[in-house]
């Protein structure tokens, strides 16, 4: 009954989902070709970060905001009428819709941070973006963005950058100049420099390390899956990579990344009929690139099978995975993506780990598993993955902080249940038919705004899959209870999991991983003090739990690390 009203729901909610076309190109040539793919930055809020400026206490208005962006020849090099010829460029047709969205993206990112500085190109990216342009500083353009209640987003993943903003066709003339200068004409200040340097080290050392559990074991999860290949360091980079990096450094490699020649700028929303054209041209100044990024390699799954991360804390997280070639074109996505769901879909209980973790067992907040590489931020990241695309994915499963009297319960009950779906308990037919339903209508939330519509053409534009909400959809109403088992068979290797736990106490978790002793359920008391009878066929399950091993092989299968240690 639950999927059937989701399902209504996500029908009534894109009911005017409709087919578009895409434009791209160069800029004064473009193609025509089609988009099923959504947006990079939601509408119209306003700003973050004005505390850091110490508040807005004006309005300043950008020296050129009113001229149209083709026409400043006094802040640019000259250029010829060809210039713009180069810039790839991909628009989606303009709607009646009062916002305007304009990405600048470039196949740039930590990808091609240099050996021993890690985080630079998100440096970069965020000195660009918040530090001041020529022509504001940084609390003048903080000042300048709030009354167009709009912000730039600078996001920087492995292979991509992506800067963009969202803005009511209004205030469009008065973004456009400083969002070019942005990427074009950055401050490069010294103390700008210095005090995004120090947020960012602060932001690893205090907030991941030491405030944010769940993605502390997520981000070490990828660098235990990912060591010694390219995906190999946090995006944000390591603390004493952070502090090394000084200006020239920085000014350097974003001469050296942010280049025309990787550049595609992306326009949606109710735009004006040129614009693509025009932003093409103001940002053809833009220096041509001396190297192309690096290749990405397919990684191999390795060992250890556990890190635990030495940790105080009430709860401990729990995150599981390994690398796989897997991408959104393979014949078996629409199979594995059903799989997915009926496992651990994002934030839903109708995958069996939400429902026996959570639901059967009370054991924490919710429990899921993903088919690709997935980042939790913000309240739309869930149907919007957007700017993220990459050439190598993962298998992930994410088990939210558990009480530590229980978290080896919770561990092994994740890998159990992961087993069972490949021999014991593969998905039934009506499993299959409610996931598919489900699915239907929840992907046409994916692309609800032209800014998401965007992001997925941009994505499908990277990755060589345009039209990927559509045909993915399309896809699922072929596949068979069979194709999802095959194809979840056949990928899925639960011999080659990674995980990572992150709590106090490790060296007796490690005893126990080791032993495979057996980690009892505790249930939790009610009001009265009391435990509730709990279902017969519940507490067998429970002791067939403990009678599966955790797979390690050895001590070298185990290891601890300090949190001080990690992203060091």
């Amino acid at each position: 009954m639950r999927h059937a009203v989701v399902v209504l729901l996500c029908v009534a909610a894109a009911c005017s989902h409709g087919e578009e076309r895409v434009k791209t190109g160069t800029a004064d040539s473009p193609q025509q070709g089609t988009s099923g793919i959504a947006g990079v930055a939601d509408a119209g809020t306003a700003p973050t970060g004005a505390e850091r400026s110490g508040g807005l206490t004006g309005v300043a208005e950008h020296p050129r905001s009113r001229q149209p962006v083709e026409v400043d020849k006094a802040s640019q090099p000259p250029q010829s009428a060809a210039s713009a010829e180069n810039v790839h460029v991909l628009a989606l047709p303009a709607t009646q819709k009062p916002l305007v969205t304009i990405a600048l993206r470039f196949t740039s990112g930590a990808l091609d941070d240099p050996r021993g500085k890690a985080g630079l190109t998100a440096l970069a990216a965020r000195v660009m973006a918040e530090g001041g342009t020529q022509a504001l500083d940084a609390k003048s353009l903080l000042v300048a963005l709030f009354p167009l209640a709009t912000s730039i987003d600078a996001r920087v993943d492995k292979e991509l950058t992506t800067f963009a903003a969202t803005v009511h066709r209004d205030n469009l003339e008065k973004l456009l100049p400083i969002l070019v200068d942005v990427v074009t004409r950055p401050r490069w200040d010294p103390r700008e420099f210095e005090r995004l340097r120090e947020a960012s080290v602060i932001d690893v050392e205090k907030r991941l390390r030491q405030g944010d559990d769940e993605n502390l074991g997520k981000e070490t999860l990828h660098e235990v899956m990912y060591r010694g290949h390219p995906y190999g360091r946090l995006v944000e980079g390591h603390v004493t990579d952070l502090k090394s990096i000084n200006l020239d450094e920085l000014k350097a490699h974003a001469a050296k990344v942010f280049t025309v020649d990787r550049l595609t700028v992306g326009v949606s929303g109710g735009y004006p009929q040129g614009l693509p054209e025009r932003v093409a041209a103001a940002v053809a100044a833009l220096p041509r690139g001396a190297t192309a990024q690096r290749e990405v390699p397919q990684q191999r799954p390795q060992r250890p099978r556990f890190l635990l991360v030495e940790k105080e804390a009430e709860a401990s997280a729990i995150s599981c995975g390994f690398p796989w070639p897997l991408s959104r074109r393979d014949d078996d996505w629409p199979a594995l993506s059903i799989a997915r769901s009926a496992f651990g879909e994002h934030r839903q209980f109708n995958g069996r780990l939400m429902q026996r973790l959570r639901e059967q067992r009370g054991l924490n907040y919710g429990d899921y598993a993903y088919i690709e590489h997935f980042e939790q931020a913000g309240g739309n990241a869930a149907t919007a993955q957007l700017g993220r695309g990459r050439h190598q994915q993962d298998f992930t499963i994410w088990v939210r902080p558990v009480q530590n009297e229980n978290r080896l319960f919770a561990l092994r009950t994740a890998l159990y249940e992961l087993s069972r779906t490949l021999d014991a308990e593969p998905f039934g037919q009506e499993e299959v038919d409610q996931t598919k339903a489900f699915l239907d209508g929840y992907i046409l939330l994916f692309d609800q705004t032209d800014a998401r519509k965007l992001g997925y053409a941009l994505d499908g534009d990277f990755l060589g899959t345009n039209d990927f909400l559509r045909g993915w959809r399309s896809a699922l109403r072929g596949v068979s209870a069979g194709d999802v088992n095959n194809a979840w068979k056949k990928w899925i290797k639960p011999d080659q999991i990674q995980c990572v736990m992150v709590g106090p106490r490790m060296e007796e978790a490690k005893r126990v991983l080791l032993s495979d002793a057996e980690t009892p359920m505790h249930y939790q008391p009610d009001a009265q003090g009391n435990v509730p009878q709990k279902p017969a066929e519940l507490l067998e399950s429970d002791r067939a739990v403990n009678r599966f091993s955790f797979g390690a092989r050895g001590d070298q299968d185990v290891a601890i690390v300090p949190v001080e240690k990690m992203f060091e």
